[in-house]
């Protein structure tokens, strides 16, 4: 197939190649921060419901029935 491209068309060719790598390392460092971004999310969400229970039990009262 490379043997066939004229030389002329070459450079549009590698320049074609070149723009959907670089968009599809965009699409993947973006799926990376969504993933990072909901994984911040559910720590913050585990780190409330911690001292949510921790607030209960200082109070001297655990309400076990949630």
């Amino acid at each position: 197939m490379i043997g066939s491209v004229g030389s002329s068309s070459a450079p549009a060719l590698i320049a074609a190649f070149m723009k959907e790598a670089a968009i599809e390392q965009n699409v993947e460092v973006s799926l990376v921060k969504k993933s990072l971004d909901v994984e911040r999310a559910q720590g913050e969400a585990a780190l409330q419901l911690i001292d949510s229970v921790l607030a209960s039990a200082s109070s001297g009262r655990l309400d076990v029935h949630a």
